[in-house]
Protein backbone atom coordinates (compact mmCIF):
# COMPACT_ATOMS: atom_id res chain seq x y z
CA UNK A 1 0.00 0.00 0.00
CA UNK A 2 2.58 1.94 1.45
CA UNK A 3 4.54 0.81 -2.14
CA UNK A 4 1.59 2.77 -4.56
CA UNK A 5 1.32 5.55 -3.14
CA UNK A 6 5.15 6.33 -3.17
CA UNK A 7 4.63 5.95 -6.94
CA UNK A 8 1.46 7.40 -7.58
CA UNK A 9 2.90 10.81 -6.39
CA UNK A 10 6.26 10.35 -8.35
CA UNK A 11 4.03 9.90 -11.58
CA UNK A 12 2.37 12.95 -10.41
CA UNK A 13 5.24 14.89 -9.81
CA UNK A 14 6.62 14.52 -13.50
CA UNK A 15 3.46 14.97 -14.52
CA UNK A 16 3.58 18.39 -13.22
CA UNK A 17 7.16 19.03 -14.26
CA UNK A 18 6.24 17.81 -18.26
CA UNK A 19 3.68 20.72 -17.94
CA UNK A 20 5.71 23.63 -16.86
CA UNK A 21 8.59 22.72 -19.25
CA UNK A 22 6.03 22.30 -21.99
CA UNK A 23 4.48 26.24 -20.99
CA UNK A 24 7.92 27.43 -19.55
CA UNK A 25 7.54 31.27 -20.84
CA UNK A 26 3.94 31.60 -20.50
CA UNK A 27 3.60 35.33 -20.16
CA UNK A 28 4.88 37.48 -23.11
CA UNK A 29 7.27 40.24 -23.15
CA UNK A 30 5.72 43.99 -23.28
CA UNK A 31 7.00 45.91 -26.38
CA UNK A 32 4.76 48.99 -26.99
CA UNK A 33 3.45 48.93 -30.93
CA UNK A 34 4.37 45.64 -31.64
CA UNK A 35 3.21 41.92 -31.89
CA UNK A 36 4.71 38.51 -31.93
CA UNK A 37 5.41 37.83 -35.81
CA UNK A 38 3.56 35.31 -37.21
CA UNK A 39 6.16 32.76 -37.78
CA UNK A 40 7.32 32.46 -34.16
CA UNK A 41 3.83 32.22 -32.77
CA UNK A 42 3.00 29.46 -30.40
CA UNK A 43 0.05 28.08 -28.18
CA UNK A 44 2.55 26.79 -25.66
CA UNK A 45 6.31 28.22 -25.84
CA UNK A 46 9.17 25.72 -24.31
CA UNK A 47 12.42 26.39 -22.79
CA UNK A 48 14.84 27.53 -26.13
CA UNK A 49 12.23 28.87 -28.11
CA UNK A 50 12.76 32.29 -29.87
CA UNK A 51 10.03 34.95 -31.17
CA UNK A 52 10.42 37.81 -32.85
CA UNK A 53 8.06 41.21 -32.26
CA UNK A 54 7.22 43.14 -35.76
CA UNK A 55 6.08 46.63 -35.64
CA UNK A 56 2.85 48.44 -36.29
CA UNK A 57 2.40 50.31 -39.02
CA UNK A 58 4.38 53.30 -38.69
CA UNK A 59 7.02 51.68 -36.38
CA UNK A 60 9.95 50.40 -37.04
CA UNK A 61 12.46 48.89 -34.59
CA UNK A 62 16.21 48.88 -36.31
CA UNK A 63 17.33 45.07 -35.42
CA UNK A 64 14.92 43.05 -35.29
CA UNK A 65 13.19 42.97 -31.73
CA UNK A 66 13.89 39.05 -30.52
CA UNK A 67 13.69 37.09 -27.25
CA UNK A 68 14.62 33.82 -25.89
CA UNK A 69 12.48 31.66 -23.87
CA UNK A 70 15.26 30.84 -20.90
CA UNK A 71 15.66 27.57 -19.17
CA UNK A 72 17.16 29.07 -15.97
CA UNK A 73 14.48 32.07 -15.36
CA UNK A 74 11.69 30.20 -16.91
CA UNK A 75 10.98 34.12 -18.62
CA UNK A 76 11.52 35.39 -21.90
CA UNK A 77 15.26 36.98 -21.74
CA UNK A 78 16.52 39.39 -24.79
CA UNK A 79 18.91 37.70 -27.54
CA UNK A 80 20.90 40.65 -27.48
CA UNK A 81 21.99 43.38 -24.83
CA UNK A 82 20.05 46.91 -25.25
CA UNK A 83 17.36 44.83 -26.83
CA UNK A 84 15.22 47.56 -28.79
CA UNK A 85 11.73 49.26 -29.17
CA UNK A 86 9.62 50.52 -31.75
CA UNK A 87 9.77 54.16 -32.14
CA UNK A 88 7.85 56.15 -34.49
CA UNK A 89 9.49 55.77 -38.41
CA UNK A 90 11.25 59.62 -39.67
CA UNK A 91 10.10 60.89 -42.23
CA UNK A 92 12.70 63.27 -44.72
CA UNK A 93 12.38 67.48 -44.09
CA UNK A 94 9.66 68.51 -46.40
CA UNK A 95 10.70 70.02 -48.93
CA UNK A 96 10.41 73.98 -48.81
CA UNK A 97 7.84 76.61 -51.20
CA UNK A 98 9.30 79.02 -52.76
CA UNK A 99 7.69 82.66 -51.48
CA UNK A 100 6.29 80.38 -48.22
CA UNK A 101 6.88 78.58 -45.11
CA UNK A 102 5.34 75.30 -42.99
CA UNK A 103 4.39 74.63 -39.52
CA UNK A 104 3.76 71.69 -37.65
CA UNK A 105 -0.18 71.56 -36.95
CA UNK A 106 -0.08 67.81 -35.64
CA UNK A 107 2.52 65.81 -34.08
CA UNK A 108 6.41 67.55 -32.54
CA UNK A 109 8.78 65.62 -35.00
CA UNK A 110 9.33 65.08 -38.49
CA UNK A 111 7.82 60.89 -38.11
CA UNK A 112 4.72 59.30 -39.25
CA UNK A 113 1.27 61.23 -38.51
CA UNK A 114 2.81 64.25 -38.29
CA UNK A 115 1.00 67.34 -40.37
CA UNK A 116 2.45 70.95 -41.32
CA UNK A 117 0.64 73.22 -42.66
CA UNK A 118 1.78 75.79 -45.69
CA UNK A 119 1.93 79.79 -45.45
CA UNK A 120 2.15 82.00 -47.62
CA UNK A 121 4.18 85.38 -47.17
CA UNK A 122 3.34 88.71 -47.56
CA UNK A 123 2.39 89.82 -50.98
CA UNK A 124 1.52 86.17 -52.09
CA UNK A 125 -1.27 83.98 -51.92
CA UNK A 126 -1.71 80.12 -51.90
CA UNK A 127 -3.23 78.48 -55.49
CA UNK A 128 -3.23 75.10 -54.31
CA UNK A 129 -5.99 73.14 -53.35
CA UNK A 130 -4.42 71.43 -50.73
CA UNK A 131 -2.01 73.70 -47.81
CA UNK A 132 -1.39 70.70 -45.29
CA UNK A 133 1.02 67.37 -46.00
CA UNK A 134 0.85 64.09 -43.47
CA UNK A 135 4.00 62.17 -43.40
CA UNK A 136 3.23 58.68 -44.13
CA UNK A 137 5.15 55.19 -45.08
CA UNK A 138 6.80 56.35 -48.26
CA UNK A 139 6.43 59.89 -48.22
CA UNK A 140 4.65 62.76 -47.32
CA UNK A 141 0.94 63.35 -49.00
CA UNK A 142 0.10 66.07 -51.65
CA UNK A 143 2.47 67.89 -53.81
CA UNK A 144 4.43 71.08 -52.23
CA UNK A 145 1.68 73.93 -52.23
CA UNK A 146 2.46 77.21 -54.70
CA UNK A 147 2.28 80.34 -53.24
CA UNK A 148 1.93 82.94 -56.28
CA UNK A 149 2.07 87.01 -56.25
CA UNK A 150 -0.97 88.49 -55.71
CA UNK A 151 -1.57 90.66 -58.76
CA UNK A 152 -3.43 93.90 -58.88
CA UNK A 153 -6.25 94.81 -61.72
CA UNK A 154 -5.42 96.30 -65.03
CA UNK A 155 -6.61 99.64 -65.04
CA UNK A 156 -9.56 101.04 -66.74
CA UNK A 157 -9.79 101.92 -70.58
CA UNK A 158 -10.54 105.61 -71.05
CA UNK A 159 -10.66 107.63 -73.90
CA UNK A 160 -7.23 109.96 -73.84
CA UNK A 161 -5.93 108.57 -70.93
CA UNK A 162 -2.17 107.58 -71.70
CA UNK A 163 -0.80 104.50 -69.25
CA UNK A 164 2.79 103.78 -69.36
CA UNK A 165 4.32 100.91 -67.25
CA UNK A 166 1.88 98.27 -68.23
CA UNK A 167 3.30 94.68 -68.36
CA UNK A 168 3.99 92.81 -71.46
CA UNK A 169 1.24 90.25 -73.43
CA UNK A 170 -1.49 91.58 -70.84
CA UNK A 171 0.88 89.90 -68.35
CA UNK A 172 -0.04 90.32 -64.18
CA UNK A 173 0.87 93.56 -62.43
CA UNK A 174 3.16 92.52 -59.57
CA UNK A 175 3.61 94.50 -56.31
CA UNK A 176 6.02 97.47 -56.79
CA UNK A 177 5.49 98.08 -60.01
CA UNK A 178 3.70 101.24 -60.51
CA UNK A 179 1.95 103.22 -63.65
CA UNK A 180 2.21 106.59 -65.47
CA UNK A 181 -0.89 108.09 -66.39
CA UNK A 182 -0.81 111.11 -68.66
CA UNK A 183 -4.05 112.66 -70.51
CA UNK A 184 -3.95 112.50 -74.42
CA UNK A 185 -3.57 116.41 -76.30
CA UNK A 186 -4.34 120.25 -75.45
CA UNK A 187 -7.47 120.92 -73.63
CA UNK A 188 -7.51 118.03 -70.90
CA UNK A 189 -5.97 117.96 -67.11
CA UNK A 190 -5.83 114.83 -65.24
CA UNK A 191 -8.04 114.37 -62.04
CA UNK A 192 -6.08 112.89 -59.54
CA UNK A 193 -2.65 110.82 -58.62
CA UNK A 194 0.14 110.31 -61.87
CA UNK A 195 1.59 107.65 -60.27
CA UNK A 196 -0.18 104.32 -59.07
CA UNK A 197 1.81 101.52 -57.07
CA UNK A 198 0.79 97.91 -56.79
CA UNK A 199 0.35 97.29 -53.25
CA UNK A 200 1.52 93.97 -52.04
CA UNK A 201 -1.96 93.32 -50.62
CA UNK A 202 -3.17 93.51 -54.40
CA UNK A 203 -4.25 96.70 -54.24
CA UNK A 204 -3.51 99.97 -55.97
CA UNK A 205 -2.52 103.00 -53.28
CA UNK A 206 -4.96 105.67 -55.07
CA UNK A 207 -7.91 105.42 -57.07
CA UNK A 208 -7.16 105.44 -61.05
CA UNK A 209 -7.24 109.14 -62.39
CA UNK A 210 -9.41 110.37 -65.24
CA UNK A 211 -8.67 113.24 -67.87
CA UNK A 212 -10.75 115.97 -67.76
CA UNK A 213 -11.69 119.35 -69.57
CA UNK A 214 -9.82 122.37 -68.69
CA UNK A 215 -11.42 125.44 -67.52
CA UNK A 216 -11.77 127.55 -70.94
CA UNK A 217 -8.77 130.30 -70.93
CA UNK A 218 -6.24 128.85 -68.35
CA UNK A 219 -4.14 127.97 -71.06
CA UNK A 220 -4.25 131.25 -72.52
CA UNK A 221 -3.18 132.85 -68.99
CA UNK A 222 -0.24 130.95 -68.10
CA UNK A 223 0.81 129.29 -71.59
CA UNK A 224 4.20 129.44 -70.07
CA UNK A 225 3.15 126.69 -67.86
CA UNK A 226 3.63 123.16 -69.94
CA UNK A 227 1.20 120.82 -67.83
CA UNK A 228 3.13 117.64 -69.48
CA UNK A 229 6.29 118.59 -68.01
CA UNK A 230 8.01 116.05 -65.76
CA UNK A 231 9.94 116.63 -62.73
CA UNK A 232 13.46 115.45 -61.44
CA UNK A 233 14.21 114.30 -58.25
CA UNK A 234 16.60 115.26 -55.67
CA UNK A 235 18.63 113.50 -53.06
CA UNK A 236 17.86 109.57 -52.92
CA UNK A 237 16.33 108.55 -49.80
CA UNK A 238 17.70 106.86 -46.89
CA UNK A 239 17.53 102.78 -46.37
CA UNK A 240 17.30 101.73 -43.34
CA UNK A 241 20.10 99.42 -42.59
CA UNK A 242 20.85 99.51 -46.10
CA UNK A 243 22.86 102.42 -48.47
CA UNK A 244 22.82 103.21 -52.51
CA UNK A 245 25.29 101.12 -54.53
CA UNK A 246 26.82 104.71 -56.11
CA UNK A 247 27.75 107.82 -55.32
CA UNK A 248 25.93 110.46 -53.91
CA UNK A 249 24.04 113.12 -56.41
CA UNK A 250 22.01 115.67 -55.24
CA UNK A 251 19.94 115.77 -58.49
CA UNK A 252 18.26 112.84 -60.58
CA UNK A 253 16.35 113.12 -63.92
CA UNK A 254 12.71 111.46 -64.36
CA UNK A 255 12.46 107.90 -64.52
CA UNK A 256 16.13 107.51 -63.36
CA UNK A 257 16.46 104.63 -61.14
CA UNK A 258 19.07 104.58 -58.27
CA UNK A 259 20.06 100.77 -56.65
CA UNK A 260 20.20 99.82 -53.23
CA UNK A 261 22.17 97.01 -51.10
CA UNK A 262 21.60 96.02 -47.20
CA UNK A 263 23.97 95.15 -44.79
CA UNK A 264 25.71 91.59 -44.44
CA UNK A 265 22.76 89.07 -43.46
CA UNK A 266 19.85 91.17 -44.00
CA UNK A 267 17.35 89.88 -46.30
CA UNK A 268 16.31 92.52 -49.08
CA UNK A 269 12.55 92.76 -49.55
CA UNK A 270 10.93 94.50 -52.87
CA UNK A 271 13.31 95.63 -56.04
CA UNK A 272 16.42 96.51 -55.57
CA UNK A 273 15.96 100.24 -56.41
CA UNK A 274 13.53 103.36 -56.09
CA UNK A 275 13.15 105.29 -59.34
CA UNK A 276 12.16 109.02 -59.90
CA UNK A 277 8.46 109.54 -61.10
CA UNK A 278 7.43 113.29 -61.77
CA UNK A 279 9.61 114.13 -58.49
CA UNK A 280 8.56 111.64 -56.32
CA UNK A 281 10.78 108.50 -55.39
CA UNK A 282 8.79 105.45 -56.08
CA UNK A 283 9.53 101.63 -55.14
CA UNK A 284 9.10 99.95 -51.96
CA UNK A 285 12.49 98.85 -50.03
CA UNK A 286 13.27 97.36 -46.61
CA UNK A 287 15.95 95.20 -45.06
CA UNK A 288 14.40 92.27 -43.02
CA UNK A 289 16.99 91.86 -39.71
CA UNK A 290 18.80 88.41 -39.35
CA UNK A 291 18.10 86.29 -36.30
CA UNK A 292 20.44 85.48 -33.22
CA UNK A 293 19.86 82.09 -31.19
CA UNK A 294 22.71 82.55 -28.52
CA UNK A 295 23.31 79.19 -26.03
CA UNK A 296 22.17 80.80 -22.92
CA UNK A 297 18.64 81.30 -24.53
CA UNK A 298 18.69 77.86 -25.73
CA UNK A 299 20.27 76.43 -21.68
CA UNK A 300 17.27 78.62 -20.56
CA UNK A 301 14.81 76.66 -22.40
CA UNK A 302 16.41 73.37 -22.40
CA UNK A 303 16.82 73.24 -26.08
CA UNK A 304 19.79 72.90 -28.81
CA UNK A 305 19.96 72.53 -32.18
CA UNK A 306 18.65 69.35 -33.69
CA UNK A 307 21.41 69.51 -37.27
CA UNK A 308 24.66 70.16 -36.45
CA UNK A 309 24.57 72.49 -39.92
CA UNK A 310 22.12 75.24 -38.21
CA UNK A 311 24.65 76.12 -35.16
CA UNK A 312 25.28 79.32 -36.56
CA UNK A 313 25.46 82.61 -35.08
CA UNK A 314 22.69 84.63 -37.56
CA UNK A 315 19.76 82.73 -39.38
CA UNK A 316 18.54 85.14 -42.15
CA UNK A 317 15.03 86.40 -42.58
CA UNK A 318 13.09 83.54 -43.63
CA UNK A 319 15.31 80.54 -42.64
CA UNK A 320 13.71 78.11 -40.59
CA UNK A 321 15.55 75.96 -37.84
CA UNK A 322 14.64 72.76 -36.18
CA UNK A 323 15.12 72.27 -32.12
CA UNK A 324 15.30 69.44 -29.70
CA UNK A 325 15.11 69.29 -26.21
CA UNK A 326 17.56 68.29 -23.69
CA UNK A 327 18.59 65.68 -21.09
CA UNK A 328 15.58 63.43 -22.15
CA UNK A 329 13.00 66.47 -21.37
CA UNK A 330 9.12 66.66 -23.48
CA UNK A 331 8.08 69.45 -25.55
CA UNK A 332 5.79 72.25 -23.75
CA UNK A 333 2.34 73.08 -25.94
CA UNK A 334 1.88 71.48 -29.31
CA UNK A 335 3.61 74.49 -31.60
CA UNK A 336 6.52 71.76 -32.44
CA UNK A 337 9.98 72.14 -32.84
CA UNK A 338 11.00 74.21 -35.70
CA UNK A 339 10.61 77.92 -36.00
CA UNK A 340 11.02 80.80 -38.56
CA UNK A 341 12.94 83.75 -38.43
CA UNK A 342 10.50 86.66 -39.51
CA UNK A 343 12.58 90.10 -39.35
CA UNK A 344 14.82 89.67 -36.78
CA UNK A 345 12.25 88.27 -34.40
CA UNK A 346 12.55 83.85 -33.79
CA UNK A 347 10.19 82.50 -31.58
CA UNK A 348 12.25 79.61 -29.07
CA UNK A 349 10.59 76.06 -28.05
CA UNK A 350 10.39 75.39 -24.35
CA UNK A 351 11.05 71.63 -22.69
CA UNK A 352 10.61 70.52 -19.48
Amino acid sequence: MQLSFIFLFLQLWRNVDVSLSQNACSKLPDVPHSHVSEDTKKDVYQEGNVIHFTCETGYISGPTITYVCSPTTRGWLPARHGQGACYLKPCELPEETPNGYYQIINGEEFVFGTTIKYFCNAGYQMVSKNDTRTCLLDNWTNHVPICDPLSCELPPVDEGVTVIGLPENDGSILPDRFLTFSCDGPGKFLNGSSVLICGKDGRWDNPFPSCEDSTPGVDQMQPHLNANAALGCGTSPSLTDGDTTETLRFHHRHEERVYYRCQNYYTMEGEPYKTCINGEWIGQISCLKPCTVDEDAMRSHNIDFRYGSERKIYSRHNDRITFKCTERRQPVGTLGMRFQCVDGKMHLPTCQ
